[in-house]
């Protein structure tokens, strides 16, 4: 346990010490660059879930609370790249469901996981930070991620996280964007369960183990509140009288 606990810190340590240096960079290149304000750095709050072998399809199933510092590059009104490191205490357990299998496997899991993930956003409509008309917009993400977690004999996994949201800019300096993003797990061992790790006699044996080709889920649900770096204007690239 001291042993987990250690790796943890050192990640977290190192990740934000990653995190803070990326930010400075883009302060800087923002100051320099006058004409062109897409970066911003922000925080994540909200709550991570979990779906596996316990839990197989429960939405907001034993909610904890989730956090994370994010980075948003925009490319443009409709195109952005973000940069996030999460982390959330995601939980299950059998006794919370009524099925026979399940009670008699009695399987409970807490497992402590830290995310990094790069994301692409793409908004439906054009988003002109300060705006009157066009300060607002729905938007798809996707991308790649590194999980760190316990997942015995596995180490480091990667996931995919994908998913919605709906982004607010009433000023040049401030977004408020409302996230849903699910992750694909490339692993079965977040709630810990093995293959082999229950086998009992009678008729629903094989569903007492680990369901094979059937990786674990998570998600992660929440408010992200970010602040432009650097100062200027909208981000906008159209013509001030086309505007």
């Amino acid at each position: 346990m001291k042993r987990k606990l250690r790796f943890f810190k050192t990640v977290v340590i190192k990740v934000c010490a990653i995190f803070a240096l990326v930010t400075v960079a883009l302060n800087v290149n923002a100051q320099r660059n006058k004409n062109k304000h897409f970066d911003e750095a922000g925080l994540f709050l909200g709550v991570g879930y979990y779906n596996g072998e316990i839990n197989p399809s429960k939405p907001f199933y034993r909610p904890k609370v989730a956090l994370g510092l994010n980075l948003r590059h925009g490319f443009n009104e409709r195109v952005a790249a973000t940069f996030q490191v999460s982390r959330c205490k995601l939980e299950g357990a059998d006794r919370d469901f009524s099925d026979d299998y399940r009670r008699q496997r009695n399987a409970h899991f807490e497992n402590e996981v830290i995310e990094l993930a790069f994301c692409g956003e793409y908004n439906f409509f054009p988003l002109e930070k300060g705006s009157e008309t066009r300060f607002i917009t729905p938007y798809v993400a996707g991308g790649l991620g590194i999980t760190v977690a316990s997942f015995p004999g596995q180490g480091l996994r990667a996931c995919i996280p994908f998913g919605v949201g709906v982004k607010i800019a009433p000023t040049k300096k401030f977004t408020i964007a409302f996230d849903w993003k699910y992750r694909k797990l490339f692993s079965d061992m977040l709630d810990q369960i093995s293959d082999d790790m229950y086998s009992m006699d009678f008729e629903d044996a094989a569903k007492q183990k680990s369901t094979l080709g059937n990786d674990d889920w998570y998600s992660f649900v929440g408010v992200i509140l970010s602040f432009t770096l650097g100062g200027g204007n909208s981000g906008s690239t159209a013509c001030p009288a086309y505007r």
